[in-house]
């Protein structure tokens, strides 16, 4: 019946114009109630505190690793030639900077050191000639020469090597630029190549790239510098400390989220390798902030509320203006001050309460200025063949179904429960079978079912037991021989 009364109340706010809507969705949406100390503990009320303290913000994500880009070499050469021996001979292998890769056959390389063999002796017969023209050019005829076998990535004691032994190489050594391990390699013997042709690439994994996928709600709490902690699945008992190095500056459109770098030294045994997945988990400091338990806040989307402890078991609805969330609380702009007691459990009782007693409140004021003898045929009192007892009717498909409660008012305990069936001709319906099943709407409890029993008339009864006050729901199935099931939610308003 309360829940009539409030759809009623529904239909007269309308007709009250829009400045009786407006009070009543500012003044009269929920009403400060009283629950004695059983009907808390019956519904499981718990309480938190409003209170300024300091907080963290703490990010979770997923986390993918990846290579150093600044530690990867390619491995290429300037020259046309053909390979000879291959040291590195398979991907994956650890090398040092300086050690041979390969060995390398080119005619160009070989002239060139034959051209700077040349011009050192040339530079040696002319260090006595009276023309000192002809040394200088000599001179720079060599430096150029020795340029061009560095430019072609001879090194420095390959040169020397050159010049002591007074004979041109036909094969020279290439040498790792960079420690690491080969990621990739292209280079065989007999192979020829060309210039710019990559034959490998080594990757130092001494330090690795971490990249997680940041929501851009959360963006304002990352920085550049900032410490992370990273975890992998198969080392559950170790953690590694990584920094944030770079933020992507665009979104995903798909999935809201930024890309953050960190990176993470991978010394010593260099357990993280490229392409492991883990976690990161990143804590903000963010200052001392007035908060609440994020439990206690009702979010309808338009408008956050809370229910404040009043002593002597009044709970009072107070609009509350939110800031950021920090793990299991939520800070507090405007409507709450320190020290305050909020309910944290079983509030959308306590607001289903509070809007039943904020409806009969208008409700009232409705009688006073003539309208209170309104009534809903929607919601009408419906009568069950004569043996009393007022309830909640519904057209449901082809049929009007009506429940009521048998002995009015329902209350904790076992109370017999009676479903009236008709047609839309307003004809009883028999031969149906009828079950129905119940609970309230609250963690923890159970669906229980019953099956009601024919009495006549198009009545059907069952019993429900009621295990404490306040709202239950109830769902009537019908079935009708060659007719598909039809299903309907009443709702049965339990006294204590």
């Amino acid at each position: 019946m309360r829940r009539s009364r409030l759809r009623f109340l529904v239909i007269g706010l309308a007709l009250l114009g829009p400045e009786s809507r407006a009070l009543s969705e500012e003044g009269f949406a929920r009403a400060p109630i009283r629950l004695d100390r059983g009907q808390q503990q019956a519904i499981g009320v718990t309480y938190g505190d409003v209170a300024r303290r300091p907080v963290e913000q703490v990010i979770r994500t997923g986390a993918r690793l990846d290579y150093d880009e600044r530690k990867l070499a390619e491995v290429t050469l300037k020259v046309d030639g053909y390979i000879g021996d291959v040291f590195a001979d398979y991907t994956g292998k650890a090398v040092r900077k300086g050690d041979p890769l390969f060995t390398i056959y080119s005619p160009e390389l070989v002239t060139a050191q034959e051209e700077y063999l040349l011009a050192r002796e040339t530079v040696g017969r002319l260090r006595t000639s009276n023309v000192p023209e002809a040394l200088d050019g000599a001179r720079s005829l060599l430096r150029a020469s020795r340029e061009r076998l560095r430019l072609w990535d001879l090194t420095d004691q390959q040169v020397r090597a050159l010049e002591e032994g007074r004979k041109r190489a036909l094969y020279q050594t290439i040498q790792s630029p960079i420690s690491g391990v080969v990621i990739e390699k292209m280079a065989f013997k007999g192979h020829r190549v060309e210039p710019g042709m990559p034959l490998y690439k080594i990757a130092d994994l001494s330090t690795i790239w971490v990249y997680a996928d940041v929501y851009e709600y959360e963006l304002p709490f990352v920085g550049v510098g900032q410490e992370a902690r990273i975890t992998l699945p198969y080392y559950p008992a170790e953690a590694w400390t990584a920094r944030v190095i770079y933020i992507h500056p665009a979104i995903d459109p798909k999935t809201r989220t930024a890309k953050v770098r960190f990176e993470l030294a991978n010394a010593g045994k260099q357990q993280l390798l490229p392409e492991m997945y883990g976690s990161v988990e990143l804590h903000v400091p963010a200052g001392e902030r007035l908060t609440v338990p994020a439990s206690a806040v009702l979010d309808s989307g338009r408008r956050q509320v809370v229910f404040v402890a009043q002593g002597d078991g009044q709970l009072v609805p107070r609009d509350v203006k939110l800031g950021s969330r920090f793990a299991d609380d939520v800070e507090v702009l405007d409507g709450l001050a320190a020290g305050e007691r909020v309910v944290t459990s079983a509030n959308f009782l306590v607001d289903s309460e509070s809007k039943l007693q904020a409806a009969e409140s208008m409700m009232g004021m409705m009688g006073a200025i003539g309208m209170g003898d309104w009534k809903m045929e929607s919601a009408r009192p419906m009568e069950m063949g004569g043996q009393g007892g007022a309830g909640e009717e519904k057209r449901v498909g082809d049929l009007i179904v009506g429940v009521a409660v048998a002995a009015e008012p329902a209350t904790v305990g076992t109370n017999a429960i009676r479903v009236r069936v008709r047609d839309a001709s307003g004809a009883a319906v028999s031969g149906a079978a009828v079950s129905f099943s119940y609970t309230m709407d609250m963690p923890g409890m159970t669906i229980e079912q019953a099956r009601a029993e024919e009495r006549g008339g198009g009545i059907y009864e069952a019993s429900a037991r009621f295990s404490m006050a306040g709202p239950w729901g109830l769902v009537v199935e019908i079935d009708r021989p060659g007719k598909p099931a039809l299903r309907e939610k009443f709702t049965v308003r339990v006294s204590g």
